[in-house]
């Protein structure tokens, strides 16, 4: 019954209330727990960059990590939960969401050949080591 209570898709009062008036308040009214950023912490030192990226439940091979014209690119996707039912399907409570996460980073000069990513316990970890030589990177143009 809870399920067909919470669920009503054509219900315009509700439709109404949450795009107008809800998004009128959105930090007194917004549940902490529903947040769907990509916690990172980063990290950089002289050699490398160290990015770590909370993305509990995410199967690996639901991530995809990019980098590109100096800047990193991590997205994921991970299905909607169900385990909170009692034996009727009564929904008691849900606050983990699924879908689709992206996130990105500006890191310049990194050496793209030798990107290191790990992912354990649902942390994903990734180490960007700097180019050495910074020539690389572009070069000065004198004016005549």
């Amino acid at each position: 019954m809870s399920n067909e209570i919470m669920d009503r898709p054509n219900d315009l009062m509700r439709d109404w209330f949450d795009t107008n008036w809800m998004n009128s308040f959105p930090t007194f009214f917004k549940d902490a727990n529903t947040d769907t950023t990509l916690k990172t912490d980063i990290k950089e030192s002289d050699k490398a960059y160290e990015v770590h990226v909370d993305m509990p439940a995410f199967d690996k091979k639901n991530i995809d990590i990019n980098y590109q014209n100096n800047t990193l690119t991590i997205s994921g996707h991970r299905d909607s939960f169900n385990d909170h039912e009692d034996k009727n399907g009564d929904m008691i409570m849900s606050e983990r969401s699924g879908g689709r996460f992206a996130r990105q980073y500006h890191l310049p000069a990194v050496d793209e050949n030798n990107i290191k990513a790990d992912y354990v316990d649902g942390v994903l970890k990734i180490n960007l080591p700097k180019v050495e030589d910074k020539k690389d990177l572009g070069h000065h143009i004198d004016i005549n």
